[in-house]
């Protein structure tokens, strides 16, 4: 299965911080949008900067403190961001988050448009679908096997 299928499935909402922005601002959206990732844009252009999680949370309150609030979000994101295409294989993401401890990649286009993001959670899911979908028709056809007539 592919990402695309993913993205097709959830829908494609991305949701962003400025690069300009701070710390506090970008833990607000997160918290409001009920999210465990922000992608983090430049502010003039849009381009992927880099990706905000629960890592990258956990670093900037250890080291900073409360004072990580009025950091600038560049100095607490992920970068580069974990990324992955459209056309790549859910197995093949799966294998490079947990290489690269990641639970978010951002999809990206040829061009490094950002198309979605896409979780471990969105990745097992679906990966669970396809084996059910798999046991299904095995089960299907088994017993179409053993109904048929036997000359």
């Amino acid at each position: 299965m592919k990402i695309s299928h993913i993205l097709a499935a959830k829908g494609a909402t991305t949701r962003t911080v400025r690069h300009d922005q701070n710390f506090g601002k970008a833990l607000a959206k997160m918290h409001e949008a009920q999210i465990g990732s922000i992608v983090v844009v430049h502010a003039d252009t849009g381009a992927l900067l880099g990706l905000v999680s629960q890592p990258e949370i956990l670093a900037g309150l250890s080291t900073f403190g409360a004072s990580s609030m009025t950091h600038c979000v560049t100095g607490m994101m992920r970068k580069p961001a974990p990324v992955c295409d459209m056309e790549d294989d859910i197995r093949s993401v799966m294998t490079q988050m947990t290489i690269d401890r990641c639970r978010h990649a951002v999809v990206t286009g040829s061009d490094r448009s950002i198309l979605g993001v896409v979780s471990i959670g969105d990745l097992v899911a679906a990966q669970l679908q396809e084996a059910r979908l798999e046991a299904n028709v095995l089960r299907d056809m088994a017993r179409s096997h053993l109904m048929a007539p036997s000359a």
